[in-house]
């Protein structure tokens, strides 16, 4: 069990700065750490796990300050995404690994790998190597050999990334179960925003070696802090569309005619600004009529269950998604009126 605070925690590279970082975990919850690759998401985890000092700052579990304690000493255990087993141990060989190196007595080490195994359900593979293992049962492996050592918290650094699709959304609920039936603390790293929305209990947004946003899944789709949130959650991203807001509150788009109020509460500055709308936000008409402006089909993707439709709103590229396997021809031109209650505001 762990709780894991990171207090204005900086490091410089040659050709990147990774913070200051502020973050609060505590015990017992599933966090994720999202963003674009070379955003500085591993670093963090490293630097939790001990592997990387920082230059600036301080890392605390469980209220102690272990900045400069090496990783064996901070009781945490760190998954990585190639898994790194033995592959001329088995699976069984394979989690014992960290319990022989610390001269545990055998008879313990079996009743701690029978227990893991148990949880797991990977008692029928225990005597299989690695390359006769599939890619789902080596990742359960490589989850045997740190649930094991007992740790206060796991580190998963995109440990199913290399998984096909449907694998890695079995394994996504098989993650999320055994957080919540061990009650252990859970940070894990991925550039997969479904994957790690779909996990987390709370999670941070890191741009450029920043944190630009933490919250719950909800809170970072629904209120995006800023413009690089808000267009990195979501799948399409939002809209983003560029105008100025008078000071009536009025916002008015420039790639193409169409204005919108907004009510003290969301307002900002008057001057240049930026409008956000989610693509399931956009309700298609036939008709043009009050808070509708007209745009171009330029694409149509369906994709099962809902369909990406790609437009030309005057100089904008605006994305509308619909449900259902919708048939709209490319240069048909259609009417969108944006929820009036979904809209966002950002500065330009």
């Amino acid at each position: 069990m762990a709780a894991i605070v990171l207090e204005k925690v900086v490091k410089r590279y040659p050709r990147f700065t990774l913070g200051p970082i502020d973050l609060e975990i505590p015990d017992n919850e599933f966090f994720g750490i999202y963003g674009p690759p070379s955003s500085g998401k591993t670093s963090i985890l490293k630097i939790i796990l001990g592997l990387v000092v920082p230059d600036e700052g301080r890392v605390w579990i469980n209220g102690k300050d272990v900045s400069a304690q090496p990783p064996d000493r901070r009781n945490l255990a760190m998954v990585f995404q190639n898994l790194a087993l033995f592959p001329h141990l088995n699976g069984r060989q394979n989690i014992a690994f960290p319990l022989v190196e610390r001269r545990i007595a055998p008879a313990d080490i079996e009743r701690k790998v029978q227990r893991v195994a148990d949880v797991l359900h990977i008692s029928h593979i225990l005597h299989k190597q690695p390359a006769q293992m599939s890619g789902g049962e080596r990742q359960r492996i490589a989850l045997g050999r740190a649930f094991v050592r007992e740790p206060g918290a796991f580190l998963l650094d995109e440990p199913i990334a290399a998984l096909d699709t449907r694998l890695r959304e079995e394994m996504r609920v098989e993650l999320k179960r055994l957080q919540i039936e061990n009650e252990h603390t859970f940070i894990y790293v991925s550039h997969d925003e479904q994957e790690v929305m779909s996990v987390s209990d709370r999670l941070a947004i890191v741009v450029d070696g920043k944190i630009a946003q933490v919250g719950t899944p909800g809170d970072v789709y629904d209120r995006p802090g800023d413009v690089r949130v808000a267009s990195l959650i979501g799948s399409p991203p939002m809209n983003l569309v560029v105008g100025n807001l008078t000071r009536e509150g009025d916002f008015v788009a420039q790639p193409f005619e169409f204005t919108v109020g907004f009510d003290a509460a969301n307002r900002r500055e008057p001057g240049p600004a930026r409008m956000g709308i989610r693509p399931e936000d956009l309700h298609v008409l036939t008709d043009s009529g009050p808070g509708t402006f007209e745009a171009k089909v330029i694409a149509v993707e369906p994709l099962g269950t809902f369909t990406i439709v790609d437009l030309h709103a005057g100089e904008q590229m605006i994305k509308v998604r619909v449900s259902g396997q919708a048939k709209f021809e490319a240069g048909a031109r259609l009417h969108l009126r944006p929820d009036a209650q979904r809209l966002h505001l950002f500065p330009a």
